[in-house]
């Protein structure tokens, strides 16, 4: 006969006699997927916490049924099951990878080692209270699998509570996979940053640990990429020398080029589009990528200075005559002999690349000392170039 319509007798005295006339009720998991699916046969429930410790089978049949109720999040199946003696712990084959298979297949142990426990499905789920009432435990469940299946951040709360993960880099490189998928965004970005927040800190990784975060995080949306490299670069969290490692191939420097960490080359016709992500300066330090430093553009051959005045004048040098004027009197004198502030003349100063007296210099002069005046640098076109002071 047909198991389903024996178990829809709720009956349980027929359960028993069919079972010692020989007939196996687990054949095809259909126990596990009477009590997965029915939550109102108490009867078969009872009958399977009576005989799970007499046939092992029976116990792979509640906690295949404990987890595909945690999969749907189904309170009542869960309790159910707890209270029939599912193990949650335990790993059981899945009604998701499960075609029904022969008697034979299910017999296999790889069937049962391929699948999930029911610890593991409230991870997966993200479920965080169902995953208090199962009570994860280091000594029963791999903890680096389950924060690689967690897929929030409260679920990492449960699990940080018992134990932190052991392989981290595993764990990241895991949980920045699904950065990769437009939904798995806000997961990763949740995930990775409450594991640093709890303590975790990544110190070590094997060199194919390493390549998969770069796949990883060079495979996201742009506005992910600049995220996640922001909280990687922040305090802590990550060792320099990892990161150093993670930003080393000319791929990735590329793409931190493309999100703007690293300026576009001057002849990049896009580069006045391009916006800076906040504290790139901080990340690139981080990553250890020295920070470049822009290219010194020569002064333009006339240079303004100053508003015009109806009857105002005008005074024009060139660099070398500002030069030997700025060290011949002090500068907060020459400035407002030319309707400036002290300030304002040295901003221009810097501009034109003119060498200025350091603090003290005058008081040194005074005193009978003698320092020694700079070289001018030279900028090409210095002949041509000249500066006109708009003085009222």
């Amino acid at each position: 006969m047909d198991l389903g319509d024996l178990f829809d007798t709720y009956n349980s005295e027929l359960f028993r006699r069919f079972q010692d006339l020989g007939v196996d009720l687990t054949m095809d998991h259909a126990l596990a997927a009477t009590l997965a699916y029915h939550t109102s046969n108490r009867p078969l429930f009872g009958f399977a916490k009576r005989h799970r410790e007499s046939n092992p089978k029976m116990q792979t049949e509640l906690n295949m049924a404990l987890a595909q109720h945690v999969e749907k999040e189904n309170d009542k199946g869960i309790q159910l099951c707890l209270w029939a003696g599912a193990d949650p712990h335990a790993r059981a084959p899945s009604f998701r990878h499960w075609r029904g298979s022969s008697q034979a297949e299910s017999d296999d142990d790889e069937d049962v080692d391929s699948g999930v426990s029911a610890v593991y499905e409230a991870c997966v789920r993200g479920n965080a209270a169902i995953l208090k009432r199962l009570g994860p435990d280091p000594s029963r469940d791999d903890f680096d699998e389950l924060y690689r299946a967690a897929s929030s951040s409260t679920v990492i709360d449960v699990l940080a509570g018992q134990a932190l993960p052991r392989d981290v880099g595993g764990v990241i490189q895991h949980q920045l996979w699904w950065a990769t998928f437009d939904g798995g965004r806000w997961r990763s970005l949740e995930t990775v940053r409450r594991l640093f927040e709890k303590g975790v800190r990544w110190r070590q990784s094997s060199a194919r640990q390493i390549a998969g975060l770069r796949w990883s995080l060079r495979k996201t949306s742009d506005a992910t990429f600049v995220d996640l490299i922001k909280l990687m670069a922040t305090d802590e969290y990550c060792s320099p020398e990892l990161l150093g490692e993670l930003a080393r191939t000319p791929a990735f420097r590329a793409r931190m080029k493309q999100v703007g960490f690293l300026p576009s080359s001057p002849h990049d016709a896009n580069r006045f589009d391009q916006l800076r992500p906040t504290r790139w300066r901080e990340v690139l330090k981080k990553f250890g990528i020295e920070v470049p430093k822009p290219p010194l553009l020569p002064p333009p051959r006339t240079v303004w200075v100053g508003v015009r005045h109806p009857y105002g004048r005008e005074i024009r040098v060139n660099r070398a005559q500002l030069f030997d004027r700025v060290w011949s009197e002090p500068v907060t004198k020459l400035a407002g002999e030319w309707g400036l502030s002290g300030t304002g003349l040295k901003k221009v100063c810097r501009r034109l690349q003119v060498p200025v007296p350091p603090r003290g210099y005058w008081a040194k002069i005074k005193a009978g000392h003698r320092d020694r005046r700079p070289q001018l640098p030279a900028l090409p076109g210095d002949a041509a170039r000249e500066i006109i002071f708009r003085a009222p």
